[in-house]
């Protein structure tokens, strides 16, 4: 009944919407964003874990379809080996072909430090994008996200000096893909920081090179529960975002996200001129260390086909004519 009560209010909520719409422009020539679904919405599923019906990976195309998204981006971890086989990288094309959707991007979640302080290191940790990179060139991908990860014993401006030299020796093998690489504030420390993924992206200065700011990574200490200031920081990755991840966690009764501000948030996102595409990623019930407290009491937990539905709609609530609209 709490669910039901919800869901309900959720629609209430975007029948009510119109006066809250931050993009209402009619009579605009083209929408400004389009939406895509991120696989790890799913996780769960296509993990298998308990309580979620498990999926097979090539069902993702067409699931995102079914829930009315023009794109995908995969996780490299639910890739898993998968991502060297041919025969498997033809089938999800075909898939995503038949279901008229966009292969976009592919999370390559490598822990190895693209800004390692020996250069023989950085060299090591690039070489093992490269099978990746034919991945997402084999899947008509228009790049790839990966971690800023530096030496943590460093200063913070030599950490983004080397992280920006390794970044470019992977530009060198992403070029001739023509692939881009975004950098996505994700993990811990320094690597969550939108104001120093700035400065890398600044020293790699390069067309491909961008980054893709996530609404919910910000975590500065796992261990004491301290967070970047997530507006900050989306608002400074703004300037060379290439793609951005709307990720949500709970909901209140009324259809809007309890941790982040999404009128908020995507009011920075509309003024700093961004277009394109705007990622739907729905990673389930928050709570300590992944976020700080809610700012506004939950309602019931939602499942993640629910939650997904819930992140879509809290998106064409606020961005009204601006979102370009598939369903």
């Amino acid at each position: 009944m709490k669910r039901r009560r919800f869901l309900q209010g959720a629609a209430a909520a975007l029948a009510a919407g119109a006066n809250r719409h931050l993009l209402a422009a009619p009579g605009a020539s083209a929408p400004r964003y389009r939406l895509a679904l991120g696989q790890w919405s799913f996780h769960r599923a296509f993990r298998g874990e308990p309580g979620s019906p498990k999926r097979n990976g090539l069902e993702f195309p067409g699931l995102a379809a079914e829930l009315g998204f023009e794109g995908v981006d995969y996780s490299g971890l639910l890739l898993g080996e998968h991502y060297s086989d041919s025969r498997y990288l033809a089938e999800l094309n075909r898939r995503a072909s038949d279901a008229g959707v966009k292969n976009l991007l592919i999370l390559v979640d490598l822990r190895d430090p693209l800004g390692a302080r020996a250069e023989s290191a950085r060299r090591d940790a690039v070489a093992k994008f490269r099978p990746w990179l034919e991945a997402a060139s084999t899947l008509g991908c228009t790049g790839i996200r990966v971690n800023a990860i530096g030496d943590a014993t460093l200063p913070a401006d030599e950490q983004a000096r080397l992280v920006s030299d390794g970044v470019s020796r992977l530009l060198e093998l992403s070029g001739p893909l023509s692939l881009d690489v975004l950098i996505e504030n994700h993990g811990e420390g320094l690597n969550c920081d939108g104001a120093w993924i700035a400065s890398v992206v600044r020293g790699v200065n390069h067309a491909r090179c961008g980054t893709l700011p996530d609404f919910g990574n910000f975590q500065k200490n796992r261990a004491r529960g301290e967070f970047h200031d997530r507006y900050a920081g989306v608002a400074a990755m703004l300037p060379a975002a290439k793609c951005i991840c709307a990720k949500a966690h709970d909901f209140d009764a009324n259809g809007d996200e309890c941790h982040t501000d999404y009128a908020r948030m995507l009011r920075l996102v509309a003024d700093s001129g961004y277009r394109g595409w705007i990622e739907v990623e729905y990673e389930g019930p928050g709570g300590a260390p992944r976020t700080p407290p809610p700012e506004r009491p939950p309602a019931a937990p939602l499942d993640e086909r629910e939650g997904t539905i819930a992140t879509k709609r809290l998106l064409r609530k606020l961005l009204a004519s601006a979102l370009h609209a598939r369903g």
